[in-house]
């Protein structure tokens, strides 16, 4: 949480320098003029600048008045410009990404009774759809950086990191979620992770993606709920789909 509100106060100064050192030297310039004009402290002068109604115009010189006209129109004129660089700054790509990160930052340390899906590959894009579809509260952890600021567009909640690592699965939640979905393409994580989230959750719903029969035993042994091989799965529906071509064979079976 804090990097990102350091990246979100980056960006603002990035935009902002300018306009801030231009009017601290228009300030400084300000109570000279003051000073040698009226013979005022320092702390006089700069009061002036923000508060020119308290001047007593009766007491001052004619180029003191003339000065402070200037001095009020040159102060909304910064406003303007500071106030401009703020609204594009927001409005901007990168400022709205800033913006998106941390809000996206803040809605993570909120969310409870979620589900977790790591990698968002061909797999995993179908199980955030069917998520949203029944409008399931999620947190999406990939390691792409390009996937996670799409995501971020979308709304949906993400973490850009392994879910390897126990520190990302901690950002994700893990102990408040009601269960995790872990379809990264690669059997060897799957495992990892499903004994990682199992031992920081006891209670967890695991739903695990085995790339071969020979990895899904051990992957169920480890502590998944289930164990999901899509090919296998993508077979067996293939397979029904066939059958229906043939109702002769069905009433022999």
């Amino acid at each position: 949480m804090r990097s990102t509100f350091l990246q979100v106060a980056g960006v603002f100064l990035r935009r902002l320098w300018v306009p801030v050192a231009v009017f601290a030297g228009f300030n400084l310039l300000c109570v000279l003029v003051y000073h040698r004009l009226e013979g005022l402290r320092w702390l006089d002068a700069f009061f002036w600048i923000t508060h020119p109604h308290s001047m007593d115009y009766t007491r001052v010189h004619d180029a003191t008045k003339l000065f402070a006209v200037f001095v009020y129109i040159s102060v909304f004129a910064f406003q303007i410009w500071i106030a401009e660089r703020i609204l594009v700054t927001i409005f901007r790509r990168q400022g709205r990404e800033a913006w998106k990160s941390m809000i996206n930052d803040i809605s993570l340390e909120k969310v409870h009774d979620h589900f977790i899906v790591c990698g968002y590959g061909q797999v995993g894009r179908t199980v955030v759809d069917q998520l949203r579809r029944l409008e399931i509260p999620m947190v999406l952890i990939e390691t792409n950086e390009g996937l996670c600021r799409e995501l971020l567009k979308d709304g949906d909640l993400v973490i850009q990191g392994d879910a390897k690592r126990h520190d990302v699965l901690q950002m994700a939640g893990i102990s408040r979620a009601r269960g995790i979905c872990i379809v990264i393409d690669n059997d060897a994580d799957n495992l990892y992770i499903t004994v990682t989230a199992r031992s920081m959750n006891s209670n967890l719903k695991i739903i695990t993606r085995a790339g071969q029969q020979r990895y899904a035993q051990a992957i169920r042994s480890s502590g998944a709920d289930e164990v999901i091989i899509p090919e296998y799965e993508g077979g067996l529906m293939t397979g029904r789909m066939i059958e229906r071509y043939y109702p002769e064979n069905i009433k022999l079976a």
